[in-house]
């Protein structure tokens, strides 16, 4: 019915309307639609009433595509996402032994061991990296997520951090 969205990928079996495909292709503009002609899960079905014969399953409509390619995006490792990993996994055990060496080294010299516990547990805090393990993936996420709900594809944290180091871009309306 005219106004509602398209349900599954399919073919117009009877009737004419447009439909706004904009969130599917981008498309600007509304495009005509026949007998015979292809329809996008998602799409908005504008003026006419038509009758759609599934040509897939929900699962694997063109939407369900997109859906599973954003979030195999929201997956995937950049470069630097992959060097902090690394790094916290050398940093952060060396970073647990310097605590528990600073507070039984000084409990044992002064024999207070309340004072050396608390020294330690200060280096935890300090030197602990869960900023940086946690905030990479988090402004990934983010950032992709941001640009999806402006209608912008970004294959993964990798494609990301390309693309702020690109110098020129060329855009085409496909």
């Amino acid at each position: 019915r005219p106004g509602e969205r398209v349900p599954s990928d399919g073919v117009v079996a009877e009737g004419t309307t447009t439909v706004d495909q904009s969130p599917i292709t981008g498309e600007s503009i509304p495009v005509d639609k026949l007998v015979g002609d292809a329809c996008y899960a998602g799409s908005m079905n504008g003026s006419g009433a038509i009758l759609l014969r599934v040509s897939r399953a929900a699962g694997d409509s063109t939407l369900a595509r997109i859906i599973t390619a954003v979030e195999e995006a929201q997956g995937s490792k950049a470069h630097q996402q992959q060097l902090v990993d690394r790094f916290a996994a050398i940093y952060t055990p060396l970073v647990i032994l310097g605590a528990l060496l600073l507070a039984v080294a000084g409990s044992l010299v002064t024999q207070d061991s309340t004072t050396w516990i608390y020294r330690a547990l200060t280096l935890l805090v300090i030197a602990c990296p869960c900023a940086l393990v946690i905030s990479t993936p988090v402004s990934i996420v983010s950032a992709i997520g941001a640009a999806t709900k402006r209608g912008i594809l970004i294959k993964g944290g990798a494609a990301l951090e390309a693309a702020g180091e690109a110098r020129v871009v060329a855009l085409d309306k496909t």
